[in-house]
């Protein structure tokens, strides 16, 4: 059978620690040879804004300065394979896209095409050994643990010791990965948090102090949650700057959702630089060019920069003893995270097997996703 496994189910099963650890196997495979991603894409397709401005979660009044701000479809695909686990998956996203201003960076938004406000997110697991799907696995919970679970494995192995305090710049879906994520390392006492929405970061500490087990604190600037922090996070959905390279400090660790958050002095900065993976973060497809893109040109890696991206320590290296990371406690750290098929196949494999173990998730014939051989060349 084939086990369909919805976001509730995922919910009781899913443990921020059980999380890191399968992303720290997925990082040590992916450096040591027994795993591979493939390349990530997204293909946009041009949509009117005016499709979905009465659509949930659409920019409104000051947020959108654009009468018509950049909107489109966007189909992504992250695929890898981890061999050991003897799965594969494909992590596929269907979705509307557009972009807004703010404080003078540009955000962008993820808007549901459906008014009922219901997104299309799917992760596909394979078996690598028969090639059977084991089952359809909806992204959305997860896809917080996967980003933000790697980023703990990386202050686990990168940041100093003795860590105590964290700055964690953002209050949306992925900052809530991450409390729960560095949390669950146990090095931490204190989150200072910080967001330029009125009102969200004192909401997000009184919430994600319970939830996380944690103490979070709100703060009233990003410099001020950078100062004297021994682990700075970037969780936003910035396609600017919003850490700027001389807020860095000595022994700090620091790492993000997307390399762009930090400005790019700040990773030439960094005395142990890190990735989870070479490559760009996005091959992008675009009806009309990739210049219609707003993002396109702002990644780190189009850019001129004294970093040879495709050249930097892996985070495997790291785990696996091949580089010894931080040697000594004035260094800056930084790790920069870009989506990754293989992290996706850590985890759906983890979610699968406790969902069978718990007997969650919706079962279906696995028969109706085979074919015949008489129809196969």
């Amino acid at each position: 059978m084939t086990l369909i496994i919805d976001n509730p189910a995922i919910e009781k099963v899913l443990n921020p620690a059980e999380m890191n650890d399968a992303l720290e196997l997925a990082a040590l495979e992916l450096a040591t040879g027994g795993a591979i991603n493939a390349p990530p894409y997204r293909v946009f397709t041009p949509r009117d804004p005016d499709d979905y401005r009465d659509h949930p979660r659409f920019p409104e009044g000051d947020e959108t300065k654009n009468a018509k701000p950049p909107t489109h479809y966007c189909y992504t695909s992250l695929s890898g394979a981890i061999e050991k686990l003897e799965v594969t998956t494909d992590r596929v996203n269907s979705d509307i896209i557009t972009y807004y201003e703010q404080e003078g960076r540009t955000l962008q938004r993820r808007v549901p095409g459906r008014k009922d406000g219901k997104f299309c997110g799917l992760i596909y697991l394979y078996s690598s050994r028969t090639g059977e799907l084991l089952a359809i696995i909806h992204d959305g919970y997860l896809q917080k643990f996967r980003v933000a679970g790697t980023g703990a494995v990386g202050a686990k192995y990168l940041a100093r010791k003795n860590s105590r305090t964290m700055a964690l710049i953002g209050t949306g879906w992925q900052a809530q990965g991450a409390a729960h994520c560095f949390a669950a390392l146990g090095m931490l006492n204190t989150i200072r948090v910080f967001s330029p929405t009125p009102g969200k970061k004192e909401k997000f500490a009184e919430e994600m102090s319970k939830e996380a087990g944690i103490e979070i604190v709100p703060v009233a600037s990003v410099r001020e949650a950078v100062q004297g922090a021994d682990i700075v996070y970037m969780a936003t959905n910035s396609k600017d700057p919003v850490v700027m390279a001389d807020w860095l400090e000595p022994g700090q660790f620091v790492s993000n959702v997307s390399d762009v958050e930090l400005e790019l002095a700040g990773w030439e900065r960094c005395d142990v630089l890190t990735m989870n993976r070479h490559g760009r973060r996005w091959m992008r497809y675009a009806i009309g060019g990739e210049d219609v893109i707003p993002e396109h040109g702002k990644d780190q890696y189009t850019r001129p920069t004294s970093i040879a991206w495709d050249e930097q320590i892996l985070l495997g290296d790291v785990i696996s003893g091949k580089h010894p990371g931080r040697t000594s406690d004035d260094q800056i750290t930084g790790l920069v995270l870009r989506g990754d098929g293989v992290q996706f196949t850590a985890v759906s494999h983890l979610i699968y097997n406790r969902c069978l173990e718990q007997g969650l998730g919706t079962e279906i014939p696995t028969d109706l996703f085979l074919q015949d051989e008489k129809y196969i060349p």
